[in-house]
């Protein structure tokens, strides 16, 4: 999912607003077309959306993670890895895929003799630049 056009401008001014009136106002926009797109966001869960005094529109963890990066992959993907066990190999592996904006949404590990077979299934990520990062840590990647 790419971030831009309207929704883009819409998702950037809920950082500083919270009300449909406020970001139509500011975007020139009938509230009732800010108030579509919101109802999207809402149901792609990038926002929320609370009823009285204090209510509006507030962005989620996932909204702000999505304006940070500027694009998600909304695939996800299974993996197999093959590596020589050691200790702290599976933290490394996670501590790389996250700074490169992956998810790994489970882990499964199976022992067979001196490797370690670790299968994880991962979102927002790019294959070939997963394979070029953990070069060093694996004998084997695969996408399954």
């Amino acid at each position: 999912m790419k971030l831009e056009g309207t929704t883009k401008k819409i998702m950037e001014l809920l950082i500083e607003y919270s009300t449909t009136k406020d970001i139509a106002e500011h975007l020139n926009l009938h509230p009732k077309n800010v108030d579509r797109y919101i109802r999207v966001l809402r149901d792609l869960g990038l926002v929320i959306t609370k009823k009285g005094k204090n209510g509006g529109v507030f962005l989620t963890e996932e909204g702000r993670y999505l304006i940070e990066k500027k694009h998600i992959s909304l695939i996800t993907v299974k993996v197999q890895i093959v590596a020589e066990d050691r200790i702290g190999l599976l933290a490394d592996i996670s501590s790389k895929i996250s700074k490169m904006g992956g998810n790994i949404l489970s882990t499964t590990l199976e022992r067979e003799n001196d490797n370690v077979i670790i299968w994880l299934v991962i979102e927002n990520i790019e294959f070939k630049k997963l394979k070029d990062i953990l070069k060093d840590d694996v004998k084997k990647l695969v996408i399954l």
